[in-house]
């Protein structure tokens, strides 16, 4: 295979690239606006948690059917029906301050993003050579990190002065998925291109059965839930308490934002030292045992040091999870790819809704935040002896 044949199209990967910034805005716009959201409807902890973690719940519930519909139907209408449905669910939800209206539109946009977001690694795989996926994924993972840092630095200071309510903030946030959207359909081929051995084979009910039943792919999607807790409920949480500690509630959203902005340049250039290793296994050895550490340090952390924490806390999170979104892929067949990644997802993104939901409940019943973190030191250490017995699915290239 030529390089250039080896290469994602610059089409596929612009339109990809915006996708994927898109639907995870309308989610990481919740945590800098809790306070308000909060107060404005008269609910509790608990209760906005969901708001931020009930779209991750619908993720889980859907992301092997997305798979499967995927694997059946083809990328370019299952993504596309999903980015419909994010850009839907993300612009009704500012129609009402009612929380039940609001969730019920949350869960609607989360429906959406359990669509979309498990197929990015098999738009990744139908456009690179195995060898180059993990790249690949990288890639939007990018993107994804780059709209959580956008909506992190502006939904306070720049998008509520200018809109006066979070749900103009909302509805604000549901812009760059319906541009993605607008230019989905006309412009992505299915699939959006077949490399050797890639295609779109249809389902085998064998197949599934055979992911289904593979324990390392078990261990990988353990591995990914208990991820999604400590991320979820560290970003979730974060601007609340660095304004606890004394922080402004505009500066507390930009430092949470260098979680992800940090993990941008920390996913590429790893990603590249790792298919030059031929190892996956020393990225999650090093952010596991990097997170034990920031989560305990967050609690002995003042504003000014609490850049320095975010700093590392953002680049072994963002290692890690674009380290494991590239595990199934890499462990199955092509054909078997869009239901290998949407089982990881279905059972990791578990902790991402069971984390943030904890910490909520924690708040509610003691006021204090020493507990929500350190149960992220007692997950983080859990995930780090899981890192044995992980799978080495990685190879050298030349």
């Amino acid at each position: 295979m030529s390089m250039n044949k080896d290469r994602i199209p610059a089409r596929v990967l612009a339109i990809g690239l915006l996708l994927a910034f898109g639907i995870f805005m309308p989610l990481f716009v919740v945590p800098p606006l809790e306070d308000v959201v909060r107060q404005q409807m008269t609910i509790s902890h608990a209760q906005a948690a969901l708001l931020y973690s009930s779209p991750v719940a619908m993720l889980a519930l859907l992301a092997i059917p997305a798979g499967f519909l995927a694997d059946t139907i083809g990328l370019k209408k299952s993504v596309g029906l999903g980015a419909l449905i994010v850009t839907g669910g993300s612009a009704l939800r500012a129609i009402s301050s009612e929380y039940p209206v609001v969730l019920i539109f949350t869960l609607l946009y989360g429906v959406g993003l359990a669509l979309c977001f498990p197929n990015i690694p098999k738009l990744a795989r139908n456009c690179s050579s195995r060898q180059r996926a993990h790249f690949t994924v990288s890639l939007f993972i990018a993107g994804v990190l780059a709209s959580g840092g956008l909506i992190l630095t502006i939904a306070r200071p720049v998008m509520y002065p200018l809109t006066g309510t979070f749900q103009g903030v909302f509805l604000l946030s549901t812009v760059p998925i319906f541009v993605a959207l607008i230019l989905w359909w006309p412009l992505i081929s299915d699939p959006p291109r077949e490399v050797v051995g890639v295609g779109e084979a249809g389902v085998d009910t064998r197949e599934l059965k055979t992911v289904l039943t593979r324990k390392d792919l078990w261990l990988v999607s353990v591995f990914f839930s208990l991820h999604n807790f400590v991320f979820y409920t560290f970003v979730g949480w974060l601007p609340q308490y660095l304004t606890n500690i004394g922080a402004g509630s505009n500066s507390s959203g930009l430092i949470t934002s260098l979680t992800f902005w940090i993990g941008i340049p920390s996913v590429i250039l790893l990603s590249w030292l790792s298919a030059k290793l031929g190892r996956r296994k020393p990225l999650l050895w090093g952010s596991s045992i990097l997170l034990i550490v920031a989560m305990y340090a967050a609690l002995l952390i003042n504003p000014t040091l609490s850049w320095v924490l975010v700093l590392f806390a953002g680049a072994a999170n963002a290692v890690r999870f674009s380290t494991i979104l590239s595990l199934p892929v890499e462990m199955v067949d092509p054909r078997q790819a869009g239901m290998a990644s949407g089982m990881v997802m279905s059972v990791g993104y578990i902790g991402a809704l069971v984390g943030p939901l904890i910490g909520g409940i924690i708040l509610d019943s003691t006021g204090s935040y020493e507990w929500v973190f350190l149960s992220l030191v007692i997950v983080s250490a859990l995930a780090t002896v899981l890192v044995f017995f992980l799978p080495e699915t990685a190879k050298a290239t030349d």
